[in-house]
């Protein structure tokens, strides 16, 4: 038995439902690699990053310490600012 979820076949209510759960483990071991945990200056480079990479980045970020801040203006969103270990670790993970 498999536990992989082919999010190809989840309805659109139970992909929204998933990306709201995942928000919600952002900076935590729990992230699914589905939410975006990215600011605007790594957008381009983590948008086409599979799930398991976008997982990947997220667990080395909590290795080296990186927290994730608050956007003051959504309460829900939580994602790591860009600086140099941001860029080091996605550069590594995506062999940009």
């Amino acid at each position: 038995m498999t536990y992989a979820i082919n999010m190809n076949t989840a309805s659109p209510t139970a992909t929204q439902a998933l990306y709201a759960l995942d928000k919600t483990y952002v900076g935590t071991e729990d992230y699914l690699g589905l939410a975006f945990y990215w600011d605007h200056e790594v957008k381009y480079w983590m948008r086409d990053a599979s799930t398991a990479k976008r997982k990947k980045i997220h667990e080395l970020l909590l290795k080296a310490g990186e927290e994730p801040v608050s956007d003051l203006g959504f309460s829900n969103l939580r994602y790591f600012k860009t600086n140099d270990t941001v860029r080091e670790i996605i550069g590594r993970v995506l062999k940009i």
